[in-house]
């Protein structure tokens, strides 16, 4: 109720201050999804900017770095009435994921291709798109302020759910530009000790002068939660009647935290003569050479905590039978050095051309063997140094490709590497006909994540000598914007996969591992009415150790209109989450990391979302039934192994944008 009344007085003051505001160019402007050229008007009635002058237009550019923070690549702002109700940061990444079925919980994606491996800390993977670090962050140009605020919650009181996001960031001067975002999850779950809290807060700004560049991020994650085990017995879910809060679970008083802070800088010279570029409609200024120079230092700490032990549950207890407390954290110092030399303005190098060292000097403090018997917390110093060196084009009219490779020549990740080719043809001139084709190959080869060589914790140890795991990817897709379609193929050949395996520790296999994935996303309009299907099929020669659904389905159906004179828009549909029946991967609390299992298939079950979107002129609500089928034939709803989806539930949230 209180989130009610709190929701109900935000909407109060959204409506007062839209009555106080008026902007130039009508509903349409908000509808197109960019952000830009909103021309604030003077006065007979009109607005005067927020430092008193008239005329002045909103105009906002965004972008994120991108190749070894040498590229700004452009980012359109989420402004669209359609798809605020799919919330969740994992499905917002990939359309089918295991996980502990609250929000904010550990998950694993289920399409291959969507995995996140790039990690330099382990424990920060089954949470990664939960959170921000600088690479995610999205830089502004902005003549005038601009805010974003997002709030989402449902569910009654003791087992509410919360998420809330707020950006702001404004210009101090032409050149200068400063912000601050703030995410937060804080969810209870519909289960007992399932209590998930997270959030991340960013300073970041941007200054850009004639031939000098900074880009800045101070960036603090943290993650706090509440580790259950999973249902005690499924059959107490899918053959009885019981509320989901009176279901007996595995453990009762286990915690995990994780917490994360980046600080990164980002430094560019350009050498040469200054020439105008005019790329996307943007004019920018270019010159033959850029020096680029970036700091980042990033440190992580991740906690797993239990003070009632529970010998049914674990197999081991190997330094303390009364409590448990496993720690381990990383800290890293990178610098990178590159020059670029920019396409076509250069006499000596007519293609892009970019080479660069990158050193890294990183520590792990862990628990380690003193003795034979004996353990403690120590410390492990490792370094790697590496070149990397890429020749693009990025000019042509047509075609555009990029290829790169870098080489560990020094250090703990010794003689690691990776060559990577991206390609694109557009059919036609890519400014006037927006379908082509792209094409990816990748082949690497990398040791295996420090933690999983070696770890020694209260519940698993292991002590392992793993060789590099060497991965070939191909793809090839089609795009046509016109007609709303994507349409790939992609295989992955794996030597030396690495995983968790059914006694929860890792192991490396010997058998070489192929994934065919297969994707198709098409949006289909009728009238006013539209059918976005996306459709992703797998095949992998190794069922056993890399267990993968056959088929993954996300179908999001809905009519979508505008009322009185397009100052109301409305959007009624429903949205379905289906994957074939496969051996998800179970979930270990005291290593925070998916294992195998062969007990139980998961899946062959369709989520049915129900939702209504509304938009009244800078304001987006949107209220959802989130699992409306949760009553309604099956309850094996689980998405992990003991761990079943939340109940039907009611959720409504709204997002307010503005410009002063």
């Amino acid at each position: 109720m209180k989130q009610f009344f709190l929701l109900v007085t935000i909407l109060v003051c959204l409506c007062l201050n839209s009555y106080a505001q008026v902007y130039d160019g009508g509903p349409d402007n908000l509808q197109r999804g960019k952000l830009g050229n909103r021309d604030k008007l003077g006065k007979e009635g009109n607005e005067l900017d927020s430092l008193g002058y008239n005329n002045v237009k909103s105009v906002i550019k965004s972008w994120k770095l991108t190749d070894f923070a040498s590229r700004n690549e452009s980012v359109e702002l989420d402004t669209i009435l359609g798809f605020q109700h799919n919330y969740n940061p994992i499905f917002k990444k990939s359309i089918s994921n295991t996980y502990l079925g609250n929000l904010g919980s550990p998950y694993l994606s289920n399409i291959y291709r969507d995995r996140n491996v790039n990690e330099q800390f382990l424990p920060f993977l089954p949470y990664r798109n939960y959170m921000l670090k600088p690479e995610d962050i999205v830089f502004f140009n902005t003549t005038t302020p601009f805010t974003s605020v997002y709030y989402e919650t449902g569910g009654p009181k003791g087992r509410a759910e919360n998420l809330l996001r707020v950006l702001q960031t404004q210009n101090i001067n032409p050149n200068l530009n400063v912000g601050v975002s703030y995410n937060l999850i804080s969810s209870d779950g519909q289960y007992q000790n399932q209590k998930t809290k997270l959030y991340d807060f960013s300073f970041f700004s941007s200054y850009k002068k004639e031939r000098y560049g900074l880009d800045f991020v101070l960036n603090q994650n943290s993650l706090n939660n509440e580790e259950n085990g999973g249902l005690s017995e499924d059959t107490d879910l899918t053959d009885k009647s019981e509320d989901p809060e009176n279901l007996k679970v595995r453990l009762y008083d286990a915690k995990s935290k994780l917490t994360n802070f980046n600080f990164f800088m980002n430094h560019s010279y350009g050498i040469g003569e200054e020439r105008e570029v005019i790329q996307e409609k943007d004019t920018t200024y270019s010159y033959p050479i850029n020096f680029i120079y970036n700091f980042k230092y990033e440190s992580d700490s991740w906690r797993y905590k239990e003070t009632i032990i529970d010998n049914s549950f674990y197999s081991h207890y190997y330094y303390d039978t009364k409590a448990t407390f496993d720690k381990v954290e990383y800290s890293n110092i990178r610098n990178t050095f590159q020059l670029v030399f920019n396409e076509n303005k250069n006499k000596w190098i007519r293609l892009g051309a970019r080479f660069g060292i990158i050193s890294d000097l990183g520590k792990y403090n862990t628990r380690l063997a003193v003795k034979e018997i004996s353990f403690h917390q120590a410390d492990t110093k490792i370094h790697n140094n590496q070149l990397f060196a890429s020749l693009f084009s990025s000019a042509g009219s047509s075609l555009n490709w990029n290829a790169t490779g870098r080489y560990v020549f020094e250090g703990y990740k010794q003689n690691d590497f990776e060559l990577k080719y991206e390609l694109t043809k557009w059919i036609g001139k890519k400014d006037s006909i927006h379908h082509g084709v792209s094409v990816l190959a990748k082949l690497n080869s990398k040791t295996p994540d420090f933690l999983l060589s070696k770890y020694y914790g209260n519940n698993q140890q292991w002590n392992l000598n793993l060789d590099k795991i060497t991965e070939l990817e191909l793809g090839i897709e089609y795009f046509n914007e016109k007609r709303n379609l994507k349409i790939g193929g992609q295989i992955n050949q794996i030597d030396n996969y690495t995983y968790f395996g059914l006694d929860t520790i890792p192991e490396q296999t010997s058998k070489g591992i192929t994934v065919l994935t297969g994707y198709l996303e098409k949006r289909f309009k009728l009238g006013n009415f539209y059918l976005n299907q996306k459709l992703v099929g797998q095949k992998g020669s190794e069922d056993k150790i890399l267990p993968l659904p056959t088929f993954s389905i996300y179908s999001n159906n809905y009519y979508k209109n505008t009322f009185f004179k397009g100052a109301l828009g409305l959007q009624v549909g429903f949205a379905v989450h289906y994957n074939t029946a496969f051996y998800a991967p179970n979930y270990m609390p005291s290593t925070g990391q998916f294992f195998l299992q062969n007990q139980k298939e998961i899946g062959d079950y369709p989520k049915v979302d129900v939702y209504f979107n509304f938009r009244i002129r800078r304001t987006r609500i949107f209220v959802m039934y989130e699992h409306m089928n949760a009553s309604i034939g099956s309850k094996n709803y689980f998405v992990a192994p003991h761990y079943p989806l939340n109940p039907a539930m009611l959720k409504y949230g709204l997002i307010w944008t503005f410009y002063n």
